[in-house]
C-alpha cells in the first residue's frame, strides 16, 4: 500500500540536451521535418554532403513517431482517458480496437517512417565508411544515430504490438522479412540494435547516447526475463542521467503533440486528459495514482474554466510536465514556447534504479527494493525533483508489482512506457494492471488493414483473438 505523504514539488529547470547538439554548427536553423522517406531512397543519402540532414531526419522522425506513441499508448493504458469524441479514438481508451482504424493508421506509419529513416541511414554511413570525399567522423556519427533510433523504435514496436513485420514485400530490401515477427522476437531485435549503439556511440565520444542505449537495452532485458543481465548494465547510469527527444517552438511540425493537445494551443483543442474516476462516458477510469501525482503538484485537478475539453462532459485535469507557466488554479497565460518544445524522456537514470528494484524483489529482496524505491520517492531523487509517497511492499506480488509500476511512472509518466511495464508483467507474470474499468479487454495493439491489404508476408492483424480480445 502508499504510504499517506504530502510533498511540495520542485520543477525541473531544463531537459539535458541530449542527442541533436553535434548538428547545431552544420545545420543551423534547418526544419528536422524535410526527411521524406516516401520520395528519399537509400541512394538519395549516399552522397557524404546529405549526412547532416539525414542525422536530422532520423532525429525528427523520430520525435513525430514518439509523442503520437506516448499519446494513444497512454490513452490505452491508463495515463489518459479521451476528452475528444473520434470513434476510433474510443476504441483505443476502451481497449477494443478494430485493425481498420483509421486513425492507427497514421500512428503505424509514424513508428515505420521512424524505423525507415534509422535503417536508411545506417546503409548510407556504412557505404561512406573509407570513402575519402566523406568525413568519416560524421560517418561515425550517422552509424551510430541510425543504430540508437533504430534500436528505440523496434522497442516501441515489440511493446505495442501484438506482431511486426519491416520490411516485407521487397526481397531486396535489406531489413527484409518474411513473415511477422512476435513481441519478443521484435524487442531481441532491439537488443541487437541498441548493442551495436552502445559500441558506436562510445566510438565516437557521445557518453549520453551510450547510456541511453545502455538503459534501452536493460528495458529489453527486462521484458526478455533476463532480469540479471539487465542489473548487470545498470549500474554504469548515475541516477541523475537524462536522454531526451527533443521538441522545438520553431514550426509546428516540430512541437511536442502531448502538451498541444493537453492543454489546445496552436489550433488544437484538448482532446486528451487524466481520469480521475468521475466521467461516466469513460466508464469512469481513474488513473490508479491519481492523488500522489496531485499531491506531488504533477497534476492541476482544477484548472482555470477557460480548460475546455472538445467533448464538453468531459471535465480536464491538466498534466502538469509539458505545461504553460502557469501555476495550480491560476489564470492560464497564453500559449508558451516552452510548453511547445517540452522534451520528453526517453532514458533515466531513475528508470534504471527502479529496473535494479525490480530486479531485486523479483530476487526475494523486498525489504532492499523497498529501500531503493523510497530514497528515489520521498526525497525528490527523481526526474520532476518532486515528492512523492513511498511504498510499502508487502512481499505479496501482484499488489507489490503495481507499486514499482507506480513507482515507474514517478520518471516515466506520460513517456511511453506505461504499455511496456503492464504487458510485460502480464505477459510474464500473469498479473493485469491494465483499466479494468473499459468493456474490452486488449492487451496489445493490432497491426493496422492497411498493411495487411498492402503486404504480401501478413495476413492477419494478430496471431489470435479479435477486436477487444487481442493478445498481449
Amino acid at each position: 500500500m502508499l504510504k499517506t505523504l504530502r510533498g511540495k514539488r520542485r520543477r525541473r529547470i531544463a531537459a539535458r540536451a541530449a542527442g541533436i547538439a553535434i548538428l547545431a554548427g552544420t545545420l543551423g536553423s534547418c526544419s528536422l521535418d524535410v526527411f521524406d522517406p516516401d520520395i528519399i531512397r537509400p541512394e538519395d543519402v549516399s552522397d557524404p554532403a546529405s549526412l547532416p540532414i539525414a542525422i536530422a531526419g532520423v532525429v525528427g522522425d523520430f520525435q513525430l513517431s514518439y509523442d503520437e506513441y506516448t499519446r494513444y499508448t497512454g490513452m490505452f493504458t491508463d495515463e489518459f482517458i479521451l476528452a475528444g469524441t473520434f470513434p476510433t479514438r474510443v476504441q483505443v481508451d476502451e481497449r477494443k480496437i478494430l485493425s481498420d482504424n483509421s486513425t492507427l493508421n497514421g500512428v503505424y506509419e509514424l513508428l515505420h517512417v521512424s524505423r525507415f529513416s534509422a535503417d536508411n541511414l545506417v546503409q548510407a554511413a556504412q557505404g561512406l565508411v573509407g570513402d575519402p570525399d566523406a568525413d568519416q567522423d560524421l560517418v561515425e556519427r550517422g552509424i551510430a544515430f541510425g543504430q540508437f533510433y533504430g534500436g528505440y523504435i523496434r522497442l516501441l514496436f515489440g511493446e505495442m504490438y501484438c506482431q511486426s513485420i519491416l520490411g516485407g514485400g521487397d526481397e531486396t530490401n535489406p531489413n527484409y522479412e518474411s513473415a511477422p515477427r512476435t513481441p519478443d522476437e521484435r524487442v531481441q531485435d532491439a537488443l541487437s540494435f541498441l548493442q551495436a549503439a552502445e559500441a558506436s556511440a562510445a566510438a565516437i565520444g557521445n557518453a549520453d547516447m551510450r547510456l541511453a542505449a545502455v538503459v534501452g537495452q536493460a528495458r529489453a532485458h527486462m521484458w526478455l526475463e533476463n532480469y540479471g543481465q539487465a542489473v548487470s548494465l545498470l549500474s554504469q547510469v548515475p541516477t541523475d542521467f537524462e536522454f531526451v527527444s527533443e521538441y522545438s517552438s520553431n514550426d509546428p511540425s516540430q512541437y511536442n503533440d502531448v502538451y498541444m493537445f493537453t492543454y489546445a494551443d496552436g489550433g488544437q483543442v484538448i482532446r486528451w486528459t487524466v481520469g480521475d474516476g468521475t466521467q461516466p462516458e469513460r466508464n469512469f477510469e481513474r488513473f490508479p495514482f491519481y492523488d500522489e501525482f496531485v499531491d506531488a503538484g504533477l497534476l492541476d485537478p482544477d484548472p482555470p474554466p477557460s480548460f475546455q475539453a472538445f467533448n464538453g462532459n468531459i471535465r480536464v485535469h491538466l498534466q502538469m510536465i509539458y505545461p504553460y507557466a502557469i501555476a495550480p488554479g491560476q489564470p492560464a497565460i497564453p500559449p508558451s514556447a516552452s510548453g511547445q518544445a517540452a522534451a520528453m524522456f526517453m532514458a533515466t537514470g531513475h528508470e534504471a534504479r527502479i529496473m535494479e528494484a525490480e530486479a531485486q524483489y523479483r530476487a526475494g529482496d523486498v525489504a532492499g527494493a523497498e529501500a531503493k524505491i523510497n530514497a528515489l520517492l520521498t526525497t525528490g531523487d527523481n526526474p520532476h525533483g518532486a515528492i512523492f509517497a513511498p511504498v510499502d511492499l508487502t512481499g505479496d506480488f501482484a499488489s507489490d508489482i503495481a507499486l514499482i509500476g507506480y513507482a515507474y511512472e514517478v520518471g516515466a509518466w506520460l513517456t511511453g512506457h506505461r504499455l511496456g511495464f503492464l504487458r510485460r508483467v502480464f505477459r510474464n507474470d500473469g498479473v493485469d494492471l491494465y483499466p479494468s474499468v473499459q468493456p474490452g479487454r486488449d492487451y496489445s495493439f493490432p497491426v493496422v488493414k492497411q498493411e495487411l491489404d498492402n503486404n504480401p508476408d501478413i495476413n492477419q492483424a494478430c496471431p489470435s483473438g479479435e477486436a477487444g480480445s487481442w493478445p498481449a
